[in-house]
């Protein structure tokens, strides 16, 4: 084995030594387009096939997801990198990921349209499609409450309306739901939104909003046996104070176009109806306007008479009178009797009426007004004086006011202004102590940065001196020393003979 391999390695070396450049080049690019399809196709059926798991999910679920498929190990990815709301995973565990997040309860926001349409097989019965159909409902309905001020999560149960195909069966029956709602905070929800909820929920079932009955995490029913017009007690605090608020202002406007800005104070207190009173009417009238018996129904109508002891006569209606007759006569001749009746129904038009008064109606209005009574003349309200503003609040505020008290007394707008100008001239005190100490702190750091600073630069130049001065001295003690050996080089180069001799007087010395 050994032999034929070393051969086959013998023969290539020989081959691609014989071989010229063009050959070798073509030999190469096969050699490298070999490996690159080999290296491709691998690619290809080796790499893992994956589907989408879920879709158009919110942030919130998609991070929980992710986390717990990190968690189980399970491979996971989106569809590209801007994409948040899709999840893919492997095809062939596809479902058993489902199944297991479920187990966990994910994803949190609950069924989609979208999953409805993507998990329907051929295999699917119209009543599986029907089911997928109504969770995907509840869970769309669940998440669009779930999105409204003041609600936390919310979730929706629907009961369907069976289609039997009998109309018996069906009489009665109606599609009924029921809103469980968690409140984001202690405060109770506004009676519009509830009423908001029961018509959208109603809508969407193709039902009325008396069969949506909504409760809150408290176990509170809100809707139910209440009426869709009856408000909540908050609703009903709220409507009073706004309709005071608007009277007052309208009022203080109103009066100060005669007494002047600032010197009109008006108090209103409003009785607000809230009952809901519904009042039905059942009327019978002719259908033929001026006729009072109206259109005949069914009649009735016999006759009978005798004469000379024997029964006779032919009851018909068109031998009989109109009028009807019942008694008895005996004539001279023989006996005779006679008797006539006529039972009529007539067809009368039955109205039904249902007459609603809404709640919220004014019943009364008490209003107080203050003025003051520097602005009046002589500083007095009259009677009369008095009068006639009551008579023009009664018009302005309507029918419904059922007392207005009025009255005169100073505002106290001096002492007012006293007790402001004394707090102005104390705060400008207090602000000019507060600057003068912030200055002089200012000014205490600032000297005590200076001084430091200023000693660490002395410090410094003491420092760089005593490292320098050395240095100079050698510096200029060098450069002395090489000017004279120099001069003393030069002189010995100009005069060798004379320094000779200096020389020597100084060893006889």
């Amino acid at each position: 084995m050994e032999k034929t391999i070393q051969q086959l390695r013998n023969q290539l070396n020989d081959y691609w030594q014989e071989a010229d450049k063009k050959k070798k080049v073509k030999l190469i690019t096969i050699g490298v387009i070999i490996i690159l399809s080999i290296v491709i196709l691998t690619l290809i059926f080796a790499r893992t096939k994956y589907e989408v798991l879920y879709q158009d999910l919110s942030l919130k679920d998609m991070s929980e997801i992710t986390k717990k498929l990190d968690e189980l190990g399970i491979p996971w990815k989106t569809p590209s990198k801007d994409d948040t709301t899709t999840i893919l995973v492997p095809a062939d565990i596809k479902n058993k990921v489902k199944i297991e997040l479920a187990s966990y309860g994910l994803p949190k926001e609950g069924y989609s349209f979208l999953d409805a349409f993507n998990d329907t097989s051929w295999t699917m019965t119209d009543y599986d499609k029907k089911q997928r159909m109504k969770l995907a409902l509840q869970s769309e309905l669940s998440a669009t409450i779930s999105e409204i001020d003041g609600i936390e999560s919310a979730t929706v149960y629907i009961n369907e309306k069976e289609d039997t195909g009998f109309v018996l069966s069906d009489y009665g029956s109606e599609t009924t739901a029921s809103v469980k709602i968690t409140r984001s905070d202690n405060r109770p929800l506004k009676g519009e939104t509830v009423l908001a909820i029961q018509h959208l929920v109603a809508s969407s079932i193709n039902t009325v909003p008396e069969n949506v009955h909504i409760i809150d995490n408290e176990g509170k029913l809100l809707t139910g046996e209440q009426d869709e017009s009856e408000i909540l007690m908050t609703d009903q605090l709220n409507i009073k104070n706004n309709i005071e608020i608007r009277i007052n202002d309208s009022l203080k406007r109103f009066l100060e176009n005669v007494f002047g800005a600032g010197n009109v104070d008006v108090r209103s207190s409003v009785k607000i109806n809230f009952d809901t009173e519904r009042t039905t009417i059942v009327e019978f009238n002719p259908p033929i306007e001026g006729n009072e018996e109206g259109l005949i129904r069914s009649m009735e109508e016999v006759e009978e008479y005798v004469i000379d002891g024997q029964a006779g006569g032919v009851p018909g209606r068109e031998t009989n009178p109109e009028e009807i007759e019942d008694y008895a006569m005996e004539d001279e001749r023989g006996e005779r009797y006679s008797k006539r009746s006529r039972i009529i129904n007539y067809e009368l038009d039955e109205i039904n009426r249902e007459i609603r008064r809404a709640p919220g109606q004014v019943e009364s209005i008490t209003v107080a007004v203050l003025i003051n009574r520097d602005v009046l003349v002589d500083g007095e309200l009259t009677q009369e004086r008095e009068e006639d503003i009551a008579e023009l609040i009664y018009a302005a505020t309507g029918l419904d006011t059922r007392q207005v008290t009025v009255m005169a007394e100073s505002f106290g707008a001096q002492d007012i202004d006293d007790r402001v100008e004394d707090i102005r001239e104390l705060n400008w005190l207090a602000i000019i102590l507060a600057l003068a100490g912030l200055s002089a702190v200012a000014g205490y750091v600032i000297y005590n940065r200076r001084k430091k600073s200023r000693l660490e630069e002395l410090k410094e130049d003491i420092e760089e001196a005593a490292i320098i001065e050395p240095v100079v001295k050698d510096l200029e003690f060098e450069t002395e020393e090489s000017k004279m050996k120099a001069q003393i080089d030069k002189l010995v180069d100009k005069r060798p003979e004379a320094v000779a001799q200096l020389l020597r007087t100084w060893l006889n010395e």
